[in-house]
């Protein structure tokens, strides 16, 4: 096993279950940020994404109070890359679950750059997903590289329980039998699982859903806001998705507004926050440098 997979398993091994009363304490960051120096090793260089697939919604679908303007969502995978490996944050879809989220509509998807996250999955030191929605996880679910991927992919207890018991769709439902395959973690509110990178619990768009903390070599902070809104706009005006979608979704809005104040507190603090699908942001985010825009793979991938 690589140092980077060994030192986050050991990690994982040896975690308290961190927590406190308030679920987003004012002195979160500080303790999220020593923790992200928790797993020994050469902390990441660099972050990279893709976009594989898109969805076509309106922004009045996607935030309170929003226009008909269109906004395009982006299906995503990041990459974190280290000196000697790489983590994946989120995994990709296949078409087949794509076209669940077209709702009947022939939205784009490219099945050569969804290839190039099974690459970057393969050749990952160790995977973690935002949350158990299938253009998150489905990519760890339904590979064709399934064992070796499961076997350094981290699903939490909870993840777990809504892919046996409630999956989004069949398609990305699993046994209790396969869940043994994937490294099942439990935590209560912070986990050190590799070098200058932390997951945070945030319960609310899905009962697994959580955010991941990533710290550069440099000192480049990242937080990795998974679907809590879907563009920065419902961080920044503190703004839900429409009661409709939350209904849709089976969101809990008490849970992510707390959240949203949360990360609207952060403005002063110099993070990078990157939600999942906001297609506009993340190719400012690539054209500032701040995101590499593809994956880094190993010889013969490219």
């Amino acid at each position: 096993m690589n140092k980077l997979a060994t030192a986050a398993l050991a990690a994982i091994i040896a975690a308290p279950l961190n927590g406190q009363e308030s679920a987003w304490p004012d002195d979160l960051l500080d303790r999220v940020r020593q923790a992200a120096d928790d797993v020994p090793g050469a902390p990441p260089e660099s972050v990279n994404f893709i976009k594989f697939a898109e969805s076509h919604r309106t922004y009045a679908a996607v935030i309170e109070g929003g226009s008909d303007e269109p906004f395009v969502s982006a299906r995503t995978a990041f990459q974190v890359v280290y000196p000697d490996g790489s983590l994946m944050i989120d995994a990709g879809m296949d078409e087949a679950v794509h076209r669940f989220y077209g709702f009947g509509r022939d939205e784009p998807y490219w099945q050569d750059r969804n290839d190039r996250v099974q690459a970057a999955l393969s050749a990952a030191n160790l995977i973690v997903v935002t949350h158990e929605h299938g253009d998150h996880v489905a990519g760890i679910l339904r590979s064709p590289d399934r064992d070796a991927i499961a076997a350094k992919a981290i699903l939490t207890e909870t993840q777990v329980h809504t892919l046996i018991t409630a999956p989004q769709l069949p398609e990305i439902g699993i046994t209790e039998q396969q869940a043994r395959d994937y490294r099942v973690v439990d935590y209560r509110q912070y986990l050190p699982v590799a070098p200058g990178v932390v997951l945070i619990k945030a319960p609310g768009h899905t009962p697994g859903h959580q955010m991941v903390y990533v710290r550069l070599a440099e000192g480049t902070e990242y937080l990795f806001i998974g679907d809590v809104g879907w563009l920065m706009e419902n961080v920044t005006e503190l703004k839900l998705r429409p009661a409709e979608t939350i209904e849709r979704i089976g969101e809990d809005p008490e849970a992510l507004m707390a959240q949203l104040v949360w990360l609207n507190s952060l403005a002063d603090q110099g993070l990078v926050l990157v939600p999942s699908h906001d297609d506009r942001l993340l190719n400012r985010y690539a054209a500032q440098g701040l995101l590499g825009n593809d994956l880094a793979l190993p010889a013969g991938n490219d």
